[in-house]
């Protein structure tokens, strides 16, 4: 939502967590319901756990799946978001 009202995600899709998605969409040019949406040089996420998500995925991206891997283990985090679950536009 902040991202938003900056004025970063005009033209764009997006998401955010659930409960504002309505809210989103007069930021945006479309709001899909997904945990990551990665629209090149601005990525969203779709609720609480799923920055956790966008962390990891973040950490993916810049240094690797070996590194993403060890942060994961050592959070114990023992989730990978789902097949489909990101969006890479």
């Amino acid at each position: 939502m902040l991202l938003g009202a900056a004025g970063f995600l005009r033209g764009r899709t997006a998401t955010t967590h659930p409960n504002p998605l309505d809210e989103l969409r007069e930021y945006c040019e479309t709001v899909v319901e997904s945990r990551i949406v990665d629209a090149g040089d601005v990525i969203t996420g779709g609720g609480v756990t799923a920055a956790i998500d966008v962390g990891l995925y973040l950490v993916e991206c810049l240094a690797g799946s070996e590194a993403k891997e060890k942060i994961r283990r050592q959070m114990d985090y023992p989730y990978s978001p789902a097949p489909g679950s990101i969006l890479k536009l």
